[in-house]
């Protein structure tokens, strides 16, 4: 028999003096379902006057509330993969059984609460908590279904925008980031709309001959998808996972033509300023040019700042042709002479000049040096001259190849991203040592240095016009002038690492680490609504976005011959009722919450228990629990199925969310009635089995 237990405003005024199992400091968003669901989960179990243990699967609510050293729990608490919580749950629930009749003690009751989301619940965790149901665990499982999930990038990427190359940490809403027009070829600017921090998670490294990126297991990549028709060769999407050594990626070749950089006025010092009375005049050079860009090429290799000191240095020793081009480039773009009394260095002198150089975000020390962003935004000859400078400094020439080596690894990477944006050909970053006391250049090394270098040529252009069928065997966008295809020549598994997702609009890809790869963020999930807009369901004039409905989640749970029970936030008290009976059962026992997410469901902050309310009242979300082929409707869908007239249209749901607006349009208002035909039928079905 399915009961639940009555449940008073008066006792939710005496429960909220028990005090809160998940307390403040979390980082969930403002409105998050998950995190109101959550206080209403374990609040209801903390009444119940047993102790509480959690087991979260992976997802939003085990990132945010576990900032690594830190925890919102107040309650034991265990974090696990996304696969595996209620395999962990089952291991924690028998040991502490072990644990109690190794010491001769009765057993005790203690309320295992095991959170899982989308992917940890619908998808990749679906077989793992299914075998603990049938192994007859005593556990309630709360899945916290938002619709959608997530995969993500780490934090070393670096993304094309239109400002320059930038990492994805400094990337803000509303920058505009480069992308792939899939229907036209064409590199486009588009607009991020989100930014997710999705906490640590394991990272690969996805390497072809010229490109390297890392990378969660479920993020996507624009690959070929050829047949034995040429003509039916296309561009996929498929994620990391399903990719194999020799498939080919999209990556990008070239940036559109830039324009001169205008630098940003820096305050003058002059003479009576502070400790001001010897001033060098110089003349500041307003906007970018090629033998400046030289000049900074030797400056990122060879040099130094002191502002404090009004001193810029190069360790260029003396008779060098290097040495040679510093002088004739210093008098040429700031009017004055260097200083050589040092054999081995070459020092400029001038206040002004120190704080204009480091204004220009180069990076100080050797081992923090990287290619400034806005570099990526000049003209090819400006690039060339930077790459010039580079190579007097710290590179060199063989043949037709060049090396560049430097301590910074920074460098070398962002160095490599500028070269490919030029058309060059560039190796990977090769890391090396030279032990202390090794004798470099004219000192000995006083400690063990590390080190990198590139190796980088022109490309020699293939003869597109002429032979474009046989060369796009090898390279499927070889007449494309911004983006080509390189085969994966390996996929590895790296470490764990903290990981970020960005959201891009209309096109749903962009440009990390010189690779086009799909939009991170809110990804379909089996538990998105059909008709859903997601980065990996997107909708167009054929496809309404996700194509399947969600699945029938709590019934595949009732299939098992447990108690399974839908709830919402908005309904707190209906909620707590079926926490309660679902722990006090002998057994296992199923909850699905519906826990939006405004960032993936794109609606405002505020308006999440409204969302929520309208889902059940449009029957889109009912209230219902069932258990050995017993089904009662509760809470307000009781009152619907009672009083048909409280029954709003589903239109209300989903005119509340982005996600949907897209349903809106003319082209699609015949998926708006099907989906509310669906609703009904579905809903009929319910109330025909159920008693209220």
């Amino acid at each position: 028999m399915l009961e639940l237990p009555s449940i008073s405003v008066k006792d939710l005024q005496e429960w909220s003096k028990l005090g809160e199992v998940l307390t403040s400091g979390h980082r969930l968003c403002s409105g998050c379902g998950a995190g109101i669901m959550a206080r209403q989960v374990t609040l209801a179990a903390k009444a119940l006057g047993d102790p509480i243990m959690i087991v979260n699967a992976t997802g939003c609510l085990e990132v945010a509330t576990t900032i690594y050293p830190y925890t919102a729990w107040n309650a034991p608490w265990l974090h696990n993969a996304f696969e595996n919580a209620p395999a962990t749950a089952s291991g924690a629930i028998e040991a502490m059984k072990a644990m109690r009749r190794k010491q001769n003690k009765p057993d005790r009751n203690v309320n295992m609460i095991i959170f899982g989301g989308d992917g940890g619940t619908y998808d990749i965790g679906l077989q793992s908590l299914s075998g603990a149901i049938e192994r007859g665990h005593d556990f309630l499982y709360v899945c916290y279904n938002n619709g959608a999930y997530m995969n993500c990038l780490s934090l070393d990427t670096h993304i094309m925008t239109e400002e320059g190359l930038k990492r994805v940490t400094d990337i803000k809403i509303g920058d505009q980031v480069y992308a792939f027009n899939q229907k036209s070829g064409e590199l486009v600017l588009k607009e991020c709309s989100g930014i997710f921090d999705n906490g640590i998670k394991k990272i690969y490294e996805l390497n072809t001959l010229h490109h390297t990126i890392r990378t969660t297991i479920n993020h996507p990549f624009l690959i070929v998808q050829r047949s034995r028709k040429n003509i039916e060769n296309k561009l996929i999407w498929k994620t990391l996972g399903e990719l194999n050594v020799g498939d080919e990626i999209v990556v990008l070749k070239s940036l559109a033509e830039g324009n001169s950089y205008t630098f940003e006025t820096i305050k003058m010092s002059k003479l009576g300023d502070y400790k001001v009375n010897k001033l060098n005049e110089v003349a500041l050079p307003k906007e970018s040019n090629p033998e400046l860009m030289e000049f900074l090429g030797l400056f990122i290799g060879d040099g130094w700042v002191r502002v404090h000191k009004t001193e810029i240095g190069f360790s260029i020793p003396k008779d060098t042709k290097e040495r040679k081009r510093l002088i004739e480039l210093t008098q040429k773009l700031f009017g004055i002479t260097p200083s050589e009394v040092n054999p081995n260095d070459v020092y400029i002198y001038s206040v002004n000049l120190a704080k204009f150089i480091d204004s220009l975000d180069i990076g100080k020390g050797a081992k923090n040096k990287k290619i400034p962003s806005w570099i990526f935004t000049l003209p090819l000859e400006e690039k060339e001259g930077l790459i010039k400078g580079l190579l007097q400094s710290d590179g060199y020439t063989i043949g037709k190849s060049n090396r560049y080596v430097s301590a910074s690894i920074e460098l070398l990477k962002t160095m490599r991203l500028l070269l490919q944006t030029m058309n060059y050909r560039v190796g990977k970053i090769h890391k090396q040592q030279k032990k202390k006391g090794t004798f470099v250049v004219y000192r000995k090394l006083l400690e063990d240095s590390n080190y990198g270098y590139i190796c980088f040529s022109r490309k020699k252009e293939p003869n597109v016009g002429k032979y474009l069928s046989q060369i796009k065997q090898r390279d499927f966008l070889a007449d494309n002038p911004n983006f080509k295809t390189e085969k994966i020549v390996s996929i590895n598994f790296i470490r764990e690492e903290p990981t970020i997702d960005l959201r891009v609009e209309d096109e749903h890809n962009f440009i990390a680490d010189g690779i086009v790869v799909h939009n991170t963020g809110i990804q379909r999930s089996g538990g998105t609504p059909q008709s859903a807009a997601t980065t990996t369901s997107p909708p167009g004039k054929v496809i309404p976005g996700k194509i399947k409905w969600a699945k029938p989640l709590a019934e595949i749970m009732a299939a098992h011959e447990i108690p399974a029970f839908t709830a919402s936030p908005a309904y707190i008290r209906d909620l707590m009722a079926k926490v309660q009976a679902g722990l006090k059962h002998d057994g296992s026992a199923f909850l699905l919450v519906d826990s939006p997410c405004n960032l993936g469901q794109r609606y405002a902050p505020e308006i999440s228990i409204e969302t929520t309310k309208i889902a059940v009242k449009s029957c889109f979300f009912p209230l219902y629990g069932t258990y050995l082929g017993e089904w009662i409707l509760t809470g307000e869908s009781a009152r619907i199925a009672k009083n048909p007239d409280r029954k709003v249209p589903v239109e209300d749901y989903l005119k509340l969310q982005g996600r949907f607006r897209h349903l809106f349009k003319p082209e699609w208002k015949k998926k708006l009635i099907e989906i509310q035909e669906t609703v009904d039928e579905r809903w009929e079905r319910l109330v025909n089995l159920a008693s209220c």
